[in-house]
């Protein structure tokens, strides 16, 4: 099979490439091998969303065939699944037949590791002062599940905490985590569950399974696999995408790199990572004797960019890590209309500032569909966009994870057991009000609530 790597900057056309192509594969056969489209979790439903969008394809197609524009319009596929990494893995179980193992969610595995933090308290070295105190374990959680996810096994760690010339407290650091581990996992083994971070080492086993079976091929056949919006990529799912490579027919590894490096670059380039991991999975291709690797580079100045209808945003990519000013041109497009860069005193004002451009964009004919708002990170923004975007009441989606007991329903009802349990309370009463879902209705001089 042949696997070819896409690589361009950002806007050259990775995913219109990568679309492009599956959606002539879908209009020439609409049945047929499935096609697969990997891309992060949080991107798969815009990327069904632009596949379908007649308005971004329809003409191009139309022109190109000479024929009527809803003649190759897509109205909808079968043959294609648009996973994420984590559902690929369970798209290949489903495939071997194999029934889903018994999965640990996330609640339960910190459950697990307070009471094994609990149990193995007098065990630890450097833990054992704050093995019990709250939050400890959400936090002891994230950092097994990236262990685990680089593959760096309990007795790997206990090695690694050996070696003589580490720091006493980092020994000890490392040591309390191997140990740690070694007891979650056992736990896992005692009970015959399997932990949700280790659904894509049992897909690669079931593969490199299949393959070694009378030296058959994997049953699994895709006639096609797009990997697209990936700057970093974990040893597991390497592991995954090696061990699925052989059963595909095709396959076009999107990057977002100007060009192929010939050597390491420095770990302050912009395009480190990207790099690191575009070496790592051409290596690991690279060494499949029956996958034939290429590699293709997409001009930054062509057509079909993100940015052709916009040359300040298009220099300003071009020139990110080596800053030149927009050479002004008579008759050019003027730097504000397209790119502003305005200075606020605090997260507040930035808020209002972002809420009062909205309003602009979309009483000039705009939609608050197109309009997005990116930081670098929402803690500390989330609450301050969500009070301002509701006092000049624009309607938004945070892209941020809210726990359950955190949803109005939810403390309505804990609040109404309050209550009643603890005789009225005022904070109790109040915390019902600020849910939302208590109205409350004056009658005359007194006040009734329904």
């Amino acid at each position: 099979m042949q696997a070819r790597f896409l690589l361009g900057p950002a806007g050259s056309g990775k995913t219109h490439r990568c679309l492009s192509e599956i959606r002539a594969e879908l209009l020439k056969s609409p049945e047929g091998l499935p096609l697969v489209l990997l891309a992060p979790k949080q991107a798969t439903f815009q990327l069904e969303r632009q596949l379908l969008d007649y308005s971004r394809w329809g003409e191009p197609l139309a022109q190109a065939s000479g024929s009527s524009p809803h003649q190759g319009q897509l109205h909808g596929y079968t043959r294609l699944q648009i996973l994420s990494f984590e559902r690929l893995a369970g798209f290949v179980l489903a495939e071997f037949s194999q029934s889903p193992p018994k999965l640990l969610d996330e609640e339960g595995r910190v459950m697990v590791l307070r009471a094994l933090l609990a149990h193995k308290q007098k065990e630890l070295k450097i833990f054992r002062a704050t093995a019990l105190l709250p939050g400890f374990a959400q936090q002891l959680s994230l950092l097994l599940r990236e262990l685990q996810r680089h593959q760096h096994s309990p007795e790997k760690v206990f090695a690694l905490a050996g070696k003589l010339n580490l720091s006493t407290h980092l020994g000890d650091k490392l040591h309390d985590l191997a140990l740690l581990l070694r007891a979650y996992l056992d736990w896992l083994d005692q009970h015959e569950l399997q932990d949700a971070d280790s659904l894509l080492d049992l897909a690669t086993t079931a593969l490199q399974g299949e393959s070694k079976i009378e030296n058959r091929k994997s049953k699994i056949r895709l006639a096609g696999l797009w990997l697209d919006g990936f700057a970093e990529m974990t040893p597991q799912e390497l592991d995954l995408l090696a061990a699925l490579m052989p059963s595909c027919e095709r396959a076009t590894l999107a990057f977002c790199l100007p060009r192929a490096p010939k050597s390491a670059l420095p770990r302050l380039s912009t395009w480190s990572l990207v790099a690191r991991t575009f070496q790592s999975l051409h290596a690991r291709l690279a060494s499949l004797s029956e996958v034939k690797v290429e590699i293709e580079s997409l001009p930054a100045d062509s057509h079909e960019t993100r940015f052709a209808d916009n040359p300040v945003l298009g220099h300003l990519e071009r020139h990110w890590a080596d800053p030149e000013p927009y050479p002004a041109r008579s008759g050019s497009i003027q730097i504000q209309d397209s790119l502003r860069v305005v200075v606020c005193a605090n997260p507040e004002a930035e808020a209002t500032f972002a809420a009062r451009e909205i309003l602009r964009h979309v009483r000039s004919g705009g939609r608050f569909r197109d309009v997005a708002v990116v930081v670098r990170a929402l803690e500390g923004y989330h609450d301050v966009l969500r009070r301002v975007f509701h006092r000049y009441e624009i309607p938004f989606f945070l892209d941020r994870r809210e726990r359950v007991a955190h949803h109005p329903l939810a403390e309505l009802t804990r609040y109404a057991l309050r209550t009643a349990a603890f005789d009225w309370e005022h904070d109790d009463w109040f915390g019902a009000l600020k849910t939302g879902l208590v109205h409350a209705r004056g009658k005359g001089a007194r006040g009734s609530v329904r």
